[in-house]
């Protein structure tokens, strides 16, 4: 099914990458960012200041940037490693872009930094272990927010390929927890994969008491950051582990639910008291 896209400008379509990455949406991703890509290539062939339109917040390259590389992710998530590999190849140099500025010059910059990333991760994803080594010190030497990223495709290639991680996540486990703590916006759905991986990863290992106290931590951590993607795979995943669990965490799996089921008579019977009032 097709989405209504028509009449949306650059900026609300950027929001619906975002919202469709947060919902694991990948055909809508692929949509969305095509579009995006059409429209932004129409304004700069025929925009006079090919840099900065005055309805856009942000600039040219930042778009093309973004939408390629959403829509290379999409592709990857879907498995189609040479599709993405293609979309990598066109944000990895937008100097080709005209008029460029300080800012516009910082995005072509950003964007060749995160194709060097991406190429990394599909090459982790395909099996080619001999990379593993040069991404942990991309990761070593780039920004913050790469990490988490970082460390989902890790975790992913080592439970798809069957090889041990543990010295990558004991260096970066106690960052990779500061950054869940503080909870932005940015890095909940990160953060809630890298635990849901990590559990997948120790379960992958028979070490299943560890998996399903990350996973009921998972849980938790969904529960208060509120989301839905990363609750469903969790759940799904201690039915799994369900026989394995001990009567202590079958106890905090238990208390969970039960905090679930409270929370939501409790919604539902302020919404009934809420109509009431209104119909007063």
């Amino acid at each position: 099914m097709k989405l209504d896209l028509d009449g949306l400008n650059a900026d609300s379509l950027t929001c619906m990458l975002k919202a469709s990455f947060s919902l694991e949406n990948w055909d809508a991703m692929i949509e969305i960012a095509d579009r995006l890509i059409t429209q932004i290539a129409l304004i700069y062939e025929t925009s006079s200041d090919t840099l900065r339109e005055q309805n856009l917040k942000r600039s040219i390259p930042y778009y093309f940037g973004f939408s390629l590389c959403s829509k290379g992710i999409a592709l990857q998530k879907l498995g189609k490693y040479p599709e993405a590999r293609m979309c990598i190849q066109k944000y990895a140099e937008l100097g080709w872009i005209k008029g460029l500025d300080e800012e516009g010059i910082n995005e072509v910059k950003y964007y060749r930094n995160i194709a060097k990333a991406n190429t990394y991760v599909l090459d982790l994803l395909e099996g080619q272990k001999g990379v593993l080594n040069e991404y942990v010190q991309f990761i070593r030497n780039s920004a913050e927010e790469e990490l988490l990223p970082g460390l989902i495709t890790i975790l992913e290639s080592s439970i798809k390929y069957n090889y041990s991680v543990d010295w990558i996540l004991r260096e970066f486990e106690i960052n990779a927890n500061d950054i869940g703590a503080r909870g932005t916006k940015e890095s909940i759905r990160y953060f809630v994969d890298y635990k849901f991986l990590l559990a997948t990863y120790h379960y992958k290992l028979e070490n299943t008491f560890d998996a399903i106290n990350i996973i009921l931590e998972t849980l938790l951590l969904s529960i208060t950051l509120k989301d839905d993607t990363g609750f469903k795979k969790a759940a799904a995943l201690f039915e799994i582990l369900r026989d394995d669990a001990n009567q202590s965490q079958l106890q905090v799996h238990h208390n969970i639910m039960k905090t679930i089921i409270e929370r939501e008579l409790t919604n539902e019977k302020e919404n009934v008291i809420a109509y009431s009032r209104n119909l007063d």
